[in-house]
This record gives structure tokens, sequence and C-alpha cells, in this order.
């Protein structure tokens, strides 16, 4: 979006804030249609989101089945507006607040999120800390305390967001061909030397039977190292983190513990670990080779399993069978992932609505037991059974497959977040215990995270090359290809990376993260 284009809307949205203000004081009516003061309560909830490129939102069609059962049984009268995906998102909602054409209840990113500039400090939102005290104790009670302390939700200690979480406090696991360990004649492998000692193996044996003894790689790693961030916690930083060390906070990818993790990668690539397109294996080339048999450990979500790994999905192997298992432990420690607030997205209440103890209420309700049903399962005698005093729920069954309405009514319109792990559905799968144990994992490899709650670093906002983590056109990604490919010397490239990160701009980075470290833990 251009310079001037921003200034407009920036301009549109002050107007709009300051006719809103002078509009709220004169309307009897809220924004739906509901009658203010002592006249009946309105029931009406007007709802603003994303598809998020899911089939069944995309396609929504009028008087739709779910949300006329959601409508029955929140007790309110629900409409939901999709809009588009990532960057359409963002520019249609930019555009949705500047003109004022705003509903009940819109899903952002943040509070504070540059899709609404100046919103929050413009009183364009509710203050909900007191409505959710008197009429949330679902939500006071379900949501973790991490995800309230989160700046996307909280400003001033005052909260004007609420969160959708996702599925799970985290859900990446590493999957590993348990059908070639058992081919093997080896243990699932729990060490670095033992995980090395699979990845030879892979290598020289034709693990997938296709006759080409070449194309299996002991570790499958995707573009970016998305998915593939493994092998950095083990020597005790990863780039994707901040790490508080001698009054400092500062991102694990110039700690000088990552030389270990580079000579280990160097390693990896050199004796042929690890796919040589790792650079640009994108992530639908990615899942093809997982697919074709070409991976024999590869990192992917929990929740991905059901979409994604289901045995049926691999081409011509009709022999799979999968393990999730734990991490390795290295010199330094272990993990998988870095601790999150958990936060999926974030509800907010245009103040303009004269009725947001209904919405809350309606929120507390999606909270309820009674309500995890429909989120699970989706509608009785339609997507589910009760047999036996349980539930009966086929995710291959046409009723949650087809369009996949399953993704509907567990994601697309739960306001919670993700429902695609809530316990009923687990219980209900046919690969429970897989699932139940892959969970598992993932809890378990999840480690503390010093720039946990850490907004966005003002310094860091117009140095898109300094962005700390792996993403494409960062120097650290151009450092770490050049090391593990052997064009560069590991020592010297990784001093100069560090050197000229710092120069750019790192160093106010640091001391702006390490600012807001000790502000916000009172330090």
């Amino acid at each position: 979006m251009g310079r001037s284009k921003s200034k407009w809307l920036a301009m549109s949205l002050s107007m709009v804030v300051a006719s809103s203000t002078i509009m709220s004081a004169c309307a009897g009516k809220t924004e739906n249609g509901g009658a203010a003061g002592g006249q009946a309560e309105n029931k009406d909830i007007h709802i603003l989101l994303s598809h998020s490129n899911a089939k069944y939102a995309m396609q929504l069609k009028d008087n739709d089945d779910y949300v006329k059962e959601l409508s029955k049984q929140s007790g309110y009268n629900l409409k939901f507006e999709f809009l588009g995906h990532g960057n359409d998102y963002i520019q249609q909602l930019t555009v949705r607040f500047a003109s004022g054409d705003l509903p009940d209840l819109i899903r952002t990113d943040s509070i504070d999120s540059t899709m609404h500039p100046g919103a929050l400090q413009q009183g364009v939102f509710h203050e909900l800390g007191p409505l959710i005290d008197q009429y949330g104790p679902n939500i006071k009670k379900k949501i973790p305390q991490e995800a309230w302390e989160s700046t996307r939700v909280s400003s001033d200690g005052k909260i004007y967001g609420i969160p959708a979480l996702s599925a799970l406090p985290a859900s990446r696991v590493m999957y590993i061909r348990q059908d070639w360990l058992d081919q093997l004649g080896m243990k699932q492998p729990e060490t670095l030397d033992e995980f090395l000692e699979f990845f030879e193996a892979v290598k020289n044996n034709d693990l997938n039977g296709n006759g080409d003894p070449n194309d299996e790689y002991g570790f499958y790693v995707r573009e970016n190292l998305q998915f593939s961030d493994v092998f950095f916690r083990e020597f005790g930083a990863s780039p994707n983190q901040w790490y508080y060390r001698d009054d400092q906070l500062v991102p694990g990818m110039i700690l000088p513990e990552m030389k270990e993790a580079l000579k280990f990668w160097k390693d990896l690539y050199d004796k042929g670990y690890i796919n040589p397109n790792l650079f640009t294996n994108k992530s639908a080339d990615w899942e093809a080779g997982i697919k074709q048999g070409k991976a024999g450990l590869w990192m992917h979500d929990i929740i991905n399993y059901m979409s994604n790994w289901q045995l049926g999905n691999f081409v011509n192997q009709p022999n799979v069978k999968l393990s999730v298992i734990n991490p390795p432990q290295g010199p330094s420690g272990g993990g998988i992932t870095a601790q999150s607030d958990q936060i999926y997205f974030v509800w907010v209440i245009p103040s303009k609505v004269k009725n947001p103890e209904e919405i809350i209420k309606f929120l507390d309700w999606t909270w309820s037991d009674e309500a995890e049903t429909f989120f699970s399962l989706g509608i009785k005698d339609v997507n589910y059974t009760e047999e036996n005093g349980g539930f009966k729920w086929d995710p291959k069954a046409p009723a949650n497959s087809d369009n996949d309405a399953s993704i509907f009514y567990q994601l697309s319109i739960n306001p919670r977040g993700d429902g695609r792990m809530l316990p009923t559905v687990i219980d209900a799968h046919p690969d429970a215990e897989f699932l139940k144990k892959g969970v598992e994992i993932a809890k378990n490899g999840n480690v503390p995270n010093d720039g946990l709650h850490m907004p966005v670093l003002e310094s860091l906002k117009t140095h898109p090359e300094l962005a700390v983590g792996t993403n494409s056109g960062t120097l650290f990604l151009d450092m770490f290809a050049k090391v593990i490919t052997g064009k560069e010397d590991l020592d010297a490239s990784f001093d100069n990376f560090v050197s000229e990160w710092k120069r750019r701009g790192g160093d106010a980075a640091i001391q702006e993260a390490t600012d807001w470290y000790k502000s916000f833990h009172n330090k």
C-alpha cells in the first residue's frame, strides 16, 4: 500500500472515529437494529472475520444449517460475514475501519493491529474487563492467564480484546517412519547420535522400494526451515527465539552457541542426510515429497495428522506406519517449540455497539461445556450420533468431509478459536491413541520463552532483513545457506553476520527488547 493511500486511510479513520462518537451519542438504536435504553434487548450479532481459505466458509450460503443450529443453541441471531484471507483480509478490514462500516464483533490479530491504525488510541473499541467480570465467568475460567497478559488483548492494564485460542498450547511434533525403523531393526532415536545413525541408514537403503537408493532423506526440510527448526535448541540457541542473557534480551541467532548448531546442520547437508533443495522446497512440494516416501523424519503439527498424514494419503506405500517421537536431547538441552500465548486471533467489539454485554454473554456461552459438543462434533444425527452413552463421529463421513464441513463448525464459526483438537474430537477419532500421544509430546517439547508477550519492535519494523528467525530475505538465512553449503567459512561468516546485524539496527533492537523485558517483568 502506498504512502498516500496510507495517509488517506489514517485521515479517514480519524474522521470516522469523530463522527461515530457523535452519532453514538445521538443514536436510539444500535448498528444492528437493537433498541437502546429501556426497550427490548437486541439478540442479533453480526460477526466479521476471515474465511482463511476454508472451502465451506468461502462458499457460505444464506440460511446455512450450521449457522442456524449455532443460533438456536446460543439463543442469538447470528450473521457471519466472511472476508478474504491474508493480504486480502488486511486490505478489506482496513477499508471497513476507515469507512466506519463496523459490525458487532470483529476478528483482528491484535487490538493495536496495523489493519486499524490508531483505533485503540482513539476509542474505537469497548473496554471489556468490567463486562467480562460481570458476564463472562466461562471466559475467565477457560482462557489461560498467559493469553490475557498479551499486548494483543490488553493495554495499560485494561482489556480491549478477547483471545480466540489455537487448538493446543503447543502442537508441533516429530513424525517418523516407524515402518522404516522396523525394517532397519532400529529403535526410535533419542540422542543426537541415534538420530544420525538413523539418517545414515536411510541414506544407504532403498526404504521406499522404488528402485532409487538416492531419493530418501533422513530429515526432510522445508523452505525457510519452516516446520524444520529442530536441531538448534539442542545446542542452546534457536534462531526463532529470544533469550535473557547477561542482563540483556538477545535473539538466539546471534548467540555464540549458534556456531555449534551450524556445524551440526552443515554435517547433515554434507552427508546427504537432508534434502539438497531445502532452500526451495515449498510447502506443496515438501508435503508431496513426504507422501512419495522421501522422508524418514519431518516436523509438523499434530493437528495436521488428520488432514495430511493419515496412512491412505501416502503414494504407492500400503505399509506405511508412523510414530510421533520426542525431540532429541543435545549437549545443551532440547525441545521443539518455544512457549507461546496460544492466541490464534483476537475479538474486538466496536464502541458504537450499544449492547456489548450481549456480545460477552454470547462469547461466554461459546466457552461453556454445553457449547463444546457443537464445536467438536457438529449437529447431532447429521455429523455425529450418540451411542451407548458416547459419541460416534467419523471425520471421513461425507457429512464431515464434503467441502471440509467439519472445519466450518470446528474452526470457521467457532468464536473460541480452533476446536479441531478438543478432547471430544480426539476421543471420537479412530486414531485417538496416536493423537493423544502427539498432544503429550508437543506439550513436553514446549520450552520457556523469554520473549513471550513482547510486541513487535519499532526498531525492526522497517528492517525486514534483521527479523529474528529464518524468514526469506533475512541476514540470518542468507548466512545459514552460505555456511551449510560450504560457500563461506563458518566462523568468519557467522561473526560477520552478527556484526552486520548489530550495525544495521540490531543493537537498537536489543536495547528496545531489553527495556520491554525489564518493564514487563518489573526487573
